[in-house]
């Protein structure tokens, strides 16, 4: 099937909902911090909102977001379905860090299809197509992986309500050490998206939600890399255990 299409309004519904959230994040730097909540909160609403009649106009696929929900079983269907983060990083957007993105994907079930992520921020877009195009700002993109261990980048997350026993704590741990450096942005999608592009080599997390991973593991695909996703022990409902990039690098 022929994706370009989607692909193309799932890029003009990313680029318009960054605009929204430019235009919060300008009101943000001019409330109390009480107050940014509230604004973080209607942003994000208001960029969900557009995404869904942009894609809505596109193609009559079912469509899960992070704001307002959708039907989880759609993860057990054979057809295709929109999953979106309006807004990825919103600690980093409330407190003013310019790592956040808009995050469309496209999946078959647990399998990725197309992926958007719009750094709205230095306005980058990376968009792509699995088995087809890997793009950044309209320009196809190889991403330049290490070829080493030892010298790899790897991307991570930490929640805070992560569980730290000395077990769990020694396991992660273990997992990272052998790369030179690890790096934590603070959003998942952008995380990805770097991946992709080549700034980072592999990304690693578990007990991710979908919504932050659907598109950035699409980039990933596109770009040539591989990714590995299982459910996450965690309890928590459509969250997973991921390993996206240079596949030589996945902990086994």
């Amino acid at each position: 099937m022929d994706w370009s299409h989607l692909l193309e309004a799932a890029e003009k519904a990313a680029r318009e909902a960054g605009e929204i959230l430019k235009e919060g994040a300008a009101h943000l730097r001019e409330v109390e911090f009480q107050d940014k909540r509230d604004v973080k909160l209607r942003a994000d609403m208001e960029s969900e909102e557009l995404i869904r009649k942009c894609l809505g106009e596109a193609a009559e696929f079912p469509i899960y977001g992070e704001e307002k929900g959708g039907d989880a079983s759609l993860r057990e269907r054979d057809e295709p379905y929109w999953i979106v983060d309006p807004l990825d990083g919103t600690y980093n957007y409330l407190r003013g860090s310019a790592l956040c993105a808009v995050s469309i994907g496209l999946m078959r079930g647990e399998t990725p299809i197309l992926g958007v992520i719009y750094d709205f921020n230095s306005d980058r877009l990376y968009s792509g197509v699995v088995g087809d195009c890997f793009r950044i700002n309209g320009k196809d993109t190889r991403p330049n992986w290490e070829t080493r261990l030892e010298q790899a980048a790897l991307a991570t997350g930490f929640p805070a309500g992560m569980d730290r026993s000395s077990a769990r704590m020694e396991a992660f741990l273990e997992r990272i050490a052998p790369f030179k450096k690890v790096r934590m942005v603070g959003s998942a999608a952008l995380a990805l998206a770097y991946v992709a592009g080549g700034i980072y080599d592999v990304y690693f997390e578990e007990s991710i939600r979908l919504w932050d991973v659907a598109a950035g593991l699409a980039l990933v695909q596109a770009a040539g890399g591989t990714i590995r996703m299982k459910p996450s022990r965690s309890g928590k409902p459509m969250a997973y255990d991921v390993w996206a990039g240079k596949e030589a690098f996945f902990a086994q």
